[in-house]
């Protein structure tokens, strides 16, 4: 691989590559030769341990990478792809099998739980004529008062004060439908706040499942399901300063198929059977 193409398939546009993270910073540890993940590979990185394992647990909670501040990566030689991407698996599957990245799962599931919404009781048609008369009433008692402490306004507030005398008369005829419209409006908007509430909440269940096994499963699938028959073959062409499929029908392929073309299949593959291999250790729970 060239200098030039090792640019295009570097850290940024590469290390994205699992769903949810779980590959943070993958292409850009394939340049390691095979070891451990201690204290001087992270300084190789140009990032401390705790920085390491923050972008591991952002990007696997979040579902997106947070890569910032890897400073080193693009000067890291190519060597062991494979052996490394197995290191950095086995490192991540630690890292969120721990207590640690389970509390901070169960705290940011309690704190996307949907809030039930705060329903004020229905009113009947007789609350709601009764309420709105005296709502008019009192508009009218105001109205000419201020009529009274300010006559010299007083003839600008004549029609005002008999449209509200006209819908007093009109509210108080039992044969409105105006306040049953009123009753019917405030029960399709509870009805409506209750249905919103349930999908939330059935989303809500989906996604952050009581389990953390669960979630980690879920992002497994969606890692295998997102890169799978990629054609490590396929051929790239530069249009408009970009590299891009030669077949159109790739460029239509969703970000993780992309990233994990790019990473190659040296680091894909053994990434995709050791997820599946997770994967199944957590069905078989």
């Amino acid at each position: 691989m060239t200098q030039k193409t090792y640019r295009y398939f570097g850290f940024k546009t590469a290390t994205a590559f699992f769903v949810g993270g779980l590959f943070a910073a993958l292409f850009v540890l394939s340049s390691f030769r095979a070891q451990k993940m201690t204290d001087d590979m992270w300084k190789m990185l140009g990032i401390s341990k705790q920085s390491g394992d923050e972008k591991i647990q952002n990007s696997f909670m979040y579902g997106y990478l947070y890569y910032y501040g890897v400073k080193n990566a693009k000067n890291l030689a190519i060597n062991d792809r494979a052996a490394v991407a197995k290191d950095l698996l086995t490192y991540t599957k630690a890292f969120v099998s721990s207590p640690a990245f389970k509390k901070q799962y169960d705290d940011m599931r309690k704190s996307s739980k949907p809030q039930e919404p705060v329903l004020k009781p229905l009113r009947s048609i007789e609350q709601i004529q009764k309420e709105e008369i005296a709502k008019t009433e009192k508009s009218i008692k105001d109205i000419e008062k201020s009529m009274k402490e300010m006559p010299q306004f007083a003839k600008s507030m004549e029609p005002v004060l008999e449209m509200q005398k006209k819908n007093l008369k009109d509210y108080q005829d039992p044969k409105n439908s105006y306040f049953a419209a009123i009753a019917q409006g405030e029960k399709y908007d509870q009805e409506n706040q209750l249905r919103n509430h349930k999908e939330r909440m059935a989303e809500w269940t989906k996604n952050m499942p009581e389990n953390v096994n669960s979630f980690i499963a879920e992002r497994l699938q969606k890692m295998l399901d997102a890169t799978k028959d990629i054609d490590y073959n396929a051929q790239l062409m530069e249009k408009y300063g970009k590299k891009r499929f030669v077949n159109p029908k790739y460029e239509g392929k969703n970000q993780e198929w992309k990233q994990g073309f790019r990473a190659g299949k040296e680091v894909t593959e053994p990434a995709r059977a050791y997820a599946q291999q997770w994967l199944n250790e957590l069905k078989a729970k």
